[in-house]
């Protein structure tokens, strides 16, 4: 072999090394990185962690930086491979199966303690995530979170944990869990985790049936002047109980008035919120009779917000009756058909046998 032909492939196999040892050196993060919602990250050591904040010592000034729990995104750990990012992206579009496998596969190569703990977190939020958007499996993600918070009750993730079991038990539904982790999270030291506790003690109210007991937590967080994107996100939901409890009082006036008022204010991003207030407005213009108006609000979520599984589900259920009704079966059949095909094990296609035409 020429020397030409070998000094080529040295040259080919110094490259490769190259391109090799930079991605190896850019696999494994130098430091800590704490993504803050609504503020810049923080980079260095995480020295040290509670339930209610963590501790970051830059490197660079040697300074600690006191992080309130509620404040974290999301935090890029020293170890962690880079396709966790890919991860997390997967999980906040929705893709929990592929997330979670993903979560799984770090956990099983991680050899970091906070990026261990971190990680069986995650899985356990994407399982809870998963269980509400398609109605089921509420069990193994409530055994999940629970087996998280005894183990890891020092966790920044303790309360966030606490909010998922909440609402999985509200969803299940069992009630009394529900109003016993409800109470717990009203120990958090933060203002929206006490909205999201006055929201979930008003659901808890609904639940059984007591209208007046839900207003009081209602205006609770009605009176807070959100000074973040997550206090406002609570108090478009303590609105959206305020509407319920007036269509259930048979005030539907004002409860389309205090709907329509949420689709003017809250941003076009804003999905969950914009097709949950779309569902309820659809509510009050069928309990009101305005069949055709019903239509149109449960229509936008079928067209603008089909993503918002939970919501989009129950539109078609009602799209579904509400076409039969107005004297459109072919389009009653096509909401009911989509209805099955997209979530077969949802409520409201369980609710088609049984719901008159």
């Amino acid at each position: 072999m020429s020397a030409a032909v070998n000094s080529r492939k040295a040259g080919r196999l110094g490259a490769s090394l190259l391109v090799l040892a930079l991605v190896l050196t850019t696999r494994l993060p130098a430091e800590d990185q704490v993504e803050r919602r609504g503020g810049a990250p923080v980079r260095g050591d995480v020295a040290e962690i509670n339930r209610t904040e963590i501790v970051v010592k830059a490197r660079s000034n040697q300074r600690d930086y006191h992080i309130p729990a509620n404040e974290i995104d999301r935090i890029h750990w020293q170890g962690e491979r880079p396709q966790l990012s890919q991860i997390r992206i997967e999980e906040r579009n929705g893709q929990f199966d592929k997330a979670i496998a993903g979560y799984e596969a770090a956990l099983k190569d991680s050899t970091s303690p906070n990026l261990t703990t971190d990680l069986e977190f995650l899985i356990a939020r994407a399982t809870a995530s998963r269980a509400l958007a398609n109605e089921e499996n509420y069990d193994e993600a409530i055994k999940r979170l629970e087996k998280f918070r005894t183990a890891h009750s020092d966790s920044f993730r303790y309360f966030e944990a606490l909010k998922l079991l909440a609402r999985l038990y509200m969803a299940k539904p069992d009630v009394e869990k529900a109003n016993a982790t409800m109470k717990l999270l009203l120990e958090a030291p933060w203002t929206d985790f006490r909205m999201d506790a006055d929201i979930l003690q008003a659901q808890v109210a609904l639940a059984n049936g007591k209208v007046d007991a839900a207003l009081g937590p209602i205006e609770n967080v009605l009176r807070v002047k959100p000074s973040s994107p997550g206090e406002q996100s609570r108090r478009y939901e303590a609105l959206l109980l305020k509407a319920t409890c007036l269509q259930k009082e048979s005030k539907f006036p004002e409860a389309i008035e205090v709907l329509s008022g949420i689709l003017d204010q809250a941003a076009e991003d804003d999905t969950k919120t914009l097709a949950e207030t779309c569902v309820r407005l659809g509510d009050s213009y069928q309990a009101a009779g305005r069949t055709k108006e019903a239509i149109l609000s449960y229509l936008r979520v079928d067209i603008l917000f089909p993503k918002e599984k939970t919501q989009h589900a129950e539109a078609l259920y009602y799209l579904s009756r509400l076409f039969a009704q107005d004297g459109k079966p072919d389009k009653s059949a096509d909401a009911q058909a989509r209805l099955q095909q997209a979530y077969p094990r949802s409520q409201w296609t369980a609710k088609l046998s049984v719901s008159p035409k």
